[in-house]
């Protein structure tokens, strides 16, 4: 494992490296045939008729990419070149449109400061990007609105499992901020996620359809799984970690039977010498993998064996994490320098053919982040901002 860390700490620095060479406002999204497609930073998401882009919700991970490789190798000038790039960010804070304030905010403004490259002075973007997601709560439902603008019609009705991993930026902003608010939205949204995004048989819906005036289920639905009803395997891995954290923040039991849920249905879904198909149900043995979802899945596992309640499954959770990260570094740390990425084998959107087996800017980011911290280099206290679960 210390090996395969300085391997991930090479292929990052490659990334680096290269981002010298481009504009400062693109951004990897995902790779295709070994090299990133950009996207720039300004790119809001939209809807193109019945179509809905996502824009640029991936930006944020490059920076916190940039951060673990600083740390990691102990490199002040890749702190700093990251530094001065983060303006270009800012702006987005109140961004209306998305959800995913969380991935574009927490893994640069409050990673860099975690890790001791931002002050506190400079957190005010990611404070207003968790007021501006705390906007998009829909009080009846309970539920953080995905798509769209705030209350627009056809977007209202919207709720994903990504958005339980951009809940790490309200549980930090409610500590950064003491706005109750803050903490509040993020609650209730995790409790209506392992409420009714968990199947009974621990498969997670991607996206789900409410009535916003009632609040009440309309369907479950899916934009980049192979169908309604199926599991798509990225969902596990944003269910299993998203759970843990809110888990390990608010102590609250059905967050944990939700996480200990999703992750039992990945386990039974998967070969433990294999990388997770895109979605689980399809069969077909040469079907796209998803690399990113076992990275997400991994930092699940490491969050649980931190913050468990029994210590048998704590050291379960601690194997298991460490067995999926060999896996990860075996099968898909890119150890070639010319090819763009640091975890490949991932796919974006199979249904809409885009970045079927390559890197992925949210991969390359968890991937490194349950690197970071299996190997201490990103303490878990740090990261969660205390030490017991529940402590507020």
């Amino acid at each position: 494992m210390n090996d395969a860390w300085a391997d991930y700490l090479a292929a990052a620095k490659r990334e680096y490296e290269r981002a010298l060479t481009r504009d400062d406002a693109l951004f990897p999204h995902y790779s295709e045939d070994g090299a990133w497609n950009l996207l720039d930073v300004e790119a809001l998401s939209s809807w193109d008729g019945d179509v809905y882009e996502h824009g640029n919700w991936t930006a944020g991970f490059w920076f916190g990419t940039m951060w673990l490789a600083a740390r990691g190798l102990g490199d002040d000038s890749i702190a700093e070149a990251t530094r001065e790039r983060l303006p270009v960010l800012a702006g987005r804070a109140y961004d209306h449109t998305t959800h995913d304030l969380g991935f574009l905010f927490h893994p640069s403004y409050v990673l860099g400061h975690l890790c001791g490259y931002l002050d506190s002075a400079q957190l005010e973007p990611a404070v207003e990007a968790a007021r501006m997601t705390a906007r998009r709560f829909n009080d009846q439902g309970r539920y953080i609105q995905a798509f769209g603008p705030v209350g627009e019609a056809r977007s209202s009705r919207t709720s994903t499992i990504d958005t339980m991993m951009n809940l790490p930026l309200m549980w930090w902003a409610y500590r950064h901020s003491d706005e109750n608010r803050l903490y509040e939205v993020a609650r209730h949204h995790a409790r209506t996620t392992a409420r009714l995004f968990i199947r009974p048989d621990g498969s997670t819906v991607h996206l789900m359809q409410f009535d916003p005036v009632s609040g009440a289920v309309d369907a479950e639905s899916t934009l980049q799984g192979a169908s309604a009803r199926s599991a798509w395997s990225r969902g596990s891995g944003w269910a299993v970690a998203g759970l843990a954290w809110s888990y390990a923040v608010t102590g609250e039991p059905e967050m944990l039977a939700g996480a200990e849920r999703a992750w039992a249905y990945y386990d039974a879904a998967t070969k433990p010498e294999e990388l997770p198909p895109w979605d689980f149900t399809d069969a077909d043995p040469h079907a796209p993998r998803d690399a990113s979802a076992a990275a997400a899945v991994a930092l699940g596992h490491l969050l649980l064996a931190a913050v468990h309640p029994e210590p048998g499954s704590r050291s379960q959770y601690a194997e298991s994490g460490d067995r999926l990260l060999d896996c990860l570094c075996r099968l898909a740390l890119n150890r070639d320098p010319d090819v763009d990425g640091v975890l490949l084998h991932s796919s974006y959107s199979v249904p809409h053919g885009r970045g079927l087996d390559g890197a992925t800017a949210w991969g390359d980011f968890f991937f490194g982040l349950a690197m970071a911290v299996r190997h201490e280099a990103v303490p878990l206290p740090l990261l969660l901002g205390r030490t017991t679960p529940g402590h507020r």
